[in-house]
């Protein structure tokens, strides 16, 4: 410590370099440090389970502790009192202690300020294969009060019937909100080479035809996802089914355009 070439951080950590800690070191020491229970939360929980993020979410690193109790505090720790938070909450497979991946992922959604990147979250947590939405639903009913909760739980629910993105989310809401029948999700089927492919959303009418909505994000604007769309839109209809295609935008903001053009083609009410 004298020669300057190892830091003490907190009242109990050593760093045995003299460089900023890195982000996994500050993980450690966020939970190392304190010298009561806590665990690594939420988002950070899940970065440590090897989630993929889509947005800006890796600054703070977020722990969780007992009510009552009085952890150290790092600039880059953000705390969470917990009623709730026992030692089995602690994932055991896990060498850093963190919390089991479902609540990670509930904590994570109560804990941003927007219901649709809540929601969104909980779906790529599935997508992602790291818990699945039943996991999530057992979870629910143990996590309290907390914010986005009855959306969070309808996402689940739609999440369970086959959405893996927040456009498909938007497309369940927009079929509950207008009364029509919700779709068939991801459906696979056989292209002319035998090749799986994977439709956005489905609904079989009642003479028997097909009705298939794609929903496009950004990315479906660029040259080389806009040749494939095309090739697999023509292999879509060339199986006798009937394609409307939508942006994300309109599923999410112009609904009730997109609703009575799904009516026209003979999509049913709920």
């Amino acid at each position: 410590m004298s020669a300057g070439r190892w830091q003490r951080f907190g009242d109990h950590c050593i760093l045995a370099h003299n460089h900023l800690p890195s982000r996994r070191q500050q993980m450690w020491l966020a939970v190392l440090d304190p010298v009561v229970p806590v665990a690594l939360a939420g988002i950070t929980a899940l970065e440590s389970a090897g989630f993929t993020f889509f947005g800006r979410e890796l600054k703070r690193i977020h722990i969780v502790f007992p009510r009552g109790a009085r952890p150290g505090r790092f600039t880059w720790a953000q705390l969470h009192e917990s009623r709730r938070f026992v030692p089995d909450d602690v994932d055991p497979s896990s060498l850093i202690p963190r919390t089991f991946v479902p609540r990670s992922a509930l904590d994570a959604g109560a804990w941003q300020p927007s219901i649709r990147y809540a929601c969104a979250l909980l779906a790529a947590v599935v997508q992602q294969g790291l818990c699945t939405a039943g996991e999530l639903a057992d979870e629910l009913p143990r996590v309290g009060r907390i914010r986005h909760k009855a959306q969070m739980r309808l996402a689940i629910v739609d999440i369970a019937g086959g959405a893996e993105a927040l456009s498909e989310l938007d497309i369940a809401a927009m079929c509950r909100r207008f009364g029509l029948r919700q779709p068939d999700r991801q459906r696979i089927r056989r292209d002319r080479q035998g090749r799986k492919r994977y439709l956005d959303c489905e609904w079989t009418l009642s003479d028997g035809s097909i009705v298939v909505l794609e929903v496009d994000g950004a990315h479906h604007l660029q040259v080389e996802h806009w040749e494939a769309d095309m090739k697999r839109e023509r292999g879509v209809v060339i199986g006798g089914r009937k394609v409307l295609r939508a942006t994300a935008n309109e599923a999410r903001n112009d609904q009730a355009g997109l609703v009575q053009d799904l009516r026209a083609v003979g999509v049913p009410r709920g």
